[in-house]
């Protein structure tokens, strides 16, 4: 479990507060009885009057055929634990924790690209290295039919029921609801969609199965975002959206980047392209309303061959709520690099900066396919360009 920091305390002792003066109609943030020199200087240091949620997101979960059989135990079965080990540090420190779960999971008969269904017991790793949030809708939802995307929620629902699955739905009354999670004093609502299901259409009668980002359903989008801001203090976007291996937005993602800002969403969080994309802070020049934008994380962890697709990325958010509002304090992107072993005995995620040389010198990548530009110099060398871009 997460350990609680100062500043939620204090934000929980504020609501407290608010509440007891509720009955004696005493402004929220009444004046105190006069303090001491040092109290005061205890009391600013601590930041009274500020709830914070510290926010950190992941790219693409994609598993294909080799990185589950990586995962296999002995005695039978999959553990997945050794995937997150390197950074469920960072994981377990954040109030809110969020990845994106590329592939859709089945109870049996596991598949690969094109056509993805991946163990259970991935969701059981995911919860265990301490995700509040996993993404769902995206390209590869529907690959094993509208049966395992319900045996997905349902799997959640029934082992992980704490941890918040957005972008699939069970119901018409399920996807009229906006998820929103309450932390440190914050209420952040958050919304997930995909721009296809490669080729494949939701089943009849059940348009509510898999949230779309398309301009068919460009209204619903847009009733949901102004639904959201209504009932939540910070509004999240999680579009899987772009072209695949381009380090730069497309048109079609600046698109929806120009509606959501123009509607007020506070943060975008993309997946999708398998490469890490540019981030920035955009502003509405009507309105003065700022809204961060990462386009894409890239991979989280994959099987894919290329150099660049071993790079990701992980954002970390610092959020505020006092009394001038609620917004983003500050904001970074943390390089991240799959390490593929040349036996195919070990698959994990690790920080850039952990990322030896030595290392690099026994990358499956390395050994077998003879890149030679999968080092660290490269890799940090490339994500420096990207993000310049933003």
């Amino acid at each position: 479990m997460k350990q609680p920091k100062t500043a939620r305390l204090l934000c929980l002792l504020l609501t407290v507060l608010m509440i007891l003066s509720a009955g004696f109609s005493v402004p929220a943030y009444a004046a105190e009885e006069p303090k001491t020199t040092a109290e005061s200087t205890e009391s600013k240091n601590k930041k009274t009057e500020k709830c914070i949620v510290d926010l950190t997101a992941v790219g693409d979960d994609l598993l294909h055929k080799p990185v589950y059989t990586r995962m296999k135990k002995k005695g039978g079965g999959y553990n997945f634990d050794k995937m997150f080990k390197y950074i469920k540090k960072d994981i377990r420190a954040a109030d809110l924790s969020v990845i994106n779960q590329e592939t859709i999971l089945v109870k049996k008969d596991y598949t690969s690209y094109p056509r993805f269904g991946s163990p259970y017991a991935v969701a059981d790793a995911i919860a265990k290295a301490g995700f509040d949030v996993v993404t769902h809708a995206t390209n590869h939802t529907l690959d094993r039919g509208q049966e395992n995307v319900l045996g997905t929620l349902k799997y959640w629902r029934k082992h992980h029921p704490d941890i918040t699955v957005l972008g699939i739905h069970d119901s018409k009354k399920d996807r009229n609801s906006i998820d929103i999670v309450k932390k440190n004093g914050i209420k952040i609502a958050m919304l997930n969609y995909t721009y296809s299901l490669n080729g494949r259409s939701l089943p009849s009668g059940k348009g509510y199965l898999i949230d779309m980002l398309t301009s068919a359903n460009k209204k619903n989008i847009i009733k949901d975002i102004r639904s959201a801001k209504k009932k939540a203090d910070f509004v999240i976007v999680f579009p899987h959206w772009g072209t695949e291996y381009k380090y730069t937005p497309s048109s079609n993602q600046k698109y929806w980047a120009d509606l959501f800002l123009k509607e007020g969403v506070d943060l975008v969080i993309g997946t999708h392209p398998h490469v890490v994309e540019p981030y920035k802070m955009m502003k509405d020049k009507k309105t003065g309303h700022k809204m961060l934008i990462y386009y894409s994380l890239g991979n989280f962890i994959s099987n894919q061959k290329e150099v660049p697709r071993m790079l990701g990325g992980m954002a970390k958010v610092r959020i505020v709520k006092d009394k001038k509002g609620t917004r983003i304090k500050s904001y970074d992107l943390v390089p991240l690099v799959t390490y593929l072993s040349p036996g195919h005995k070990n698959n994990y995620t690790m920080k850039l900066s952990s990322f030896t040389e030595k290392k690099a010198k026994n990358h499956f990548l390395y050994v077998k396919r003879h890149k030679k530009d999968m080092n660290p110099a490269y890799l940090k060398k490339l994500f420096k360009q990207i993000v310049k871009k933003g």
